[in-house]
């Protein structure tokens, strides 16, 4: 009896211990309020005991909260850029005025070539290359000249267009050239132990730089060679016949003169397959070379007969053609692809083009650049980029070099996330933080619908392709991405509709977790026109916080009065080590 006594004493005593522990729980708020510099996270101690625990071999992992956390919303893209998380395209107001041009990355440098001898305009005779180097696509550092060529080599004037590829332990530079300013313009390669160069037209013995690499007769002008290697190591380049007339485009009555897509074998970088000749592979205004009648890509027709800039990209075992369509000094200059099944086979024209540039058939806000063209496709790691230029000759007349974000759909259609102008998240491998968003579990609460279109990774880059947005009705919708694991979060991006009409400009709350909460999160004022009822490509709000925080959670509410739409919601995450 005096065992059970003491036992049942000892029970109730436990009892009351633990419900005064529990009744003395300190509790906190972190509810936020915008100030002119952005987010204050002050803290006000409220409530806490909401914390979400996860069993692991140390124990269970709880978020806890820490005052020293603070966020920043950025109200505009200048602001953006004082993180290192951020860059933007500043096309005309600085440099560098770089056309045609090509980033190659390695190492953690970005280095950037072009059709550019320092501040040299379009049309003008460029007689070298220079290099350009950069680590954050932001500060931009000019090497000087990488490639001038040697006194006796075939290659005077009109340099243009280089691109750059790694090939064993050596950097082959292709390029095109003439002799004399008025001379037949060719391909050709040039050889560096150094992305920096100096590169030589010695490429090989036997091959001295007094002739071009590829000369397919003084009838047959090339410009624009790309290099292409596919998976099994077979090499193919890529090619411009430029400003020929063709009689054979519309039943033998057009004799207007074009620049056409080609393509051949190569043996190795700078040797043409034996027995192998040029393949046409594009035909202006066609979705096929066998296609004649009314122009089906008419887009391509508003300005000159041009087909230029090629650039491959192969993805699910499909070869991409991608290339420039319109005179590249006009604002219509831009990008289209096609598709075969083999580097060299019969290409098809998408139907939803261009995928990056005016559409004539839109009705376009689109009045803060021009001629969108010659683009190049960069993986940095796993992330995919476009890079092209732009021309703004009601401006300043040069030639801007821009970068932007790229993806296919599920049906295997490529998409360009621009032309930007405003802060964009940089690439992963300089930043150690990407987009985890498609990773969470999203839930809804309210009227939204098209949830997948937030994390299909297309941005608002046009209105062509508003119908890709997740749409709310008026009143209050919360989006809650839930992970599986915690995460360390560091930032939110959530991006505008297309269309002015259904743009929203204030995120009524993100609540990071279970403890940090941000109220009234403004998007970048540069990223839209009220005045002009304009939104621009890339217009988002974007949150920031000054140390990564550990949670199974991000929550986003929004209120409107009027329809809304949204592109895309990128929550930025530490990688993993």
């Amino acid at each position: 009896m005096k065992h059970t006594l003491k036992l049942t004493l000892a029970l109730v005593l436990l009892t009351v211990l633990m419900l005064f522990a529990v009744s003395c729980g300190d509790t906190v708020d972190t509810t936020a309020h915008t100030t002119a510099e952005g987010v204050d996270t002050t803290p006000i101690v409220t409530d806490s005991t909401s914390s979400t625990a996860e069993s692991t071999t140390e124990g269970p992992f709880v978020e806890i909260f820490d005052e020293t956390v603070k966020g920043t919303n950025y109200q505009n893209s200048s602001e953006a850029l004082t993180s290192s998380l951020f860059y933007h395209n500043r096309l005309y107001k600085e440099g560098p005025f770089v056309g045609d041009p090509y980033l190659y990355y390695e190492d953690g440098v970005f280095y950037l070539y072009g059709t550019t001898r320092k501040y040299v305009k379009p049309g003008s005779i460029v007689e070298e290359f220079e290099v350009y180097t950069s680590r954050d696509l932001i500060t931009w550092e000019d090497a000087g000249a990488c490639f001038v060529p040697a006194r006796g080599d075939w290659c005077t004037s009109r340099l243009w267009a280089p691109e750059v590829y790694k090939i064993g332990d050596k950097y082959y530079m292709y390029y095109t050239a003439a002799t004399g300013g008025n001379g037949v313009l060719h391909g050709s390669v040039a050889v560096s132990d150094s992305p920096l160069g100096p590169f030589t037209n010695q490429v090989a013995e036997g091959v001295d730089g007094k002739k071009p690499v590829f000369d397919f007769g003084s009838n047959f002008p090339t410009i624009d060679g790309s290099l292409f290697i596919d998976d099994d190591g077979r090499m193919y380049y890529f090619f411009v016949r430029d400003q020929i007339g063709d009689n054979s485009s519309s039943g033998g009555n057009n004799t207007t003169v074009r620049s056409t897509l080609w393509g051949i074998e190569l043996e190795n970088p700078y040797t043409v397959k034996a027995g192998a000749t040029p393949v046409k592979l594009t035909e202006v205004g066609r979705s096929t070379l066998k296609e004649k009648g009314v122009y089906t890509q008419r887009w391509e027709t508003q300005q000159g007969m041009w087909n230029e800039g090629p650039f491959v990209l192969k993805h699910d075992g499909k070869y991409y053609l991608t290339y420039s369509a319109n005179y590249f000094g006009s604002k219509y200059y831009a990008v289209g692809y096609a598709t075969s099944d083999e580097p060299l086979g019969t290409y098809i024209k998408d139907t939803n083009l261009p995928i990056m540039g005016i559409d004539p058939k839109e009705d376009s806000n689109w009045d803060y650049f021009d001629g969108t063209g010659h683009a190049m496709f960069l993986t940095v790691e796993d992330e995919l980029y476009v890079v092209y230029h732009t021309l703004m000759p009601e401006k300043d007349g040069f030639r801007h070099f821009t970068i932007d974000s790229v993806g296919f759909r599920e049906d295997g259609t490529l998409y360009i996330n621009g032309p930007t102008v405003t802060a964009q998240n940089l690439p992963a491998a300089i930043t150690g933080v990407h987009n985890v968003a498609a990773d969470a579990t999203l839930t809804v609460s309210g009227t939204l619908a098209g949830e997948g279109y937030l994390t299909d990774g297309q941005i608002n880059a046009s209105r062509v392709y508003q119908e890709l947005e997740a749409t709310m009705q008026s009143g209050k919708t919360t989006l809650t991405f839930t992970f599986s694991q915690p995460t360390d979060i560091v930032g939110v991006m959530l991006y505008n509709s297309a269309d002015y009409a259904s743009a929203f400009q204030t995120v009524s709350e993100v609540k990071i977790g279970t403890h940090y909460s941000f109220k009234d999160v403004k998007v970048l004022s540069d990223s839209y026109d009220a005045g002009k009822e304009a939104v621009y490509a890339g217009s988002c709000a974007i949150l920031e916080l000054n140390q990564a925080v550990k949670v199974y959670s991000v929550t986003i509410t929004l209120e409107s009065d009027t329809p809304i739409a949204l592109s895309e919601i990128k929550l930025l995450a530490k990688t993993a080590e």
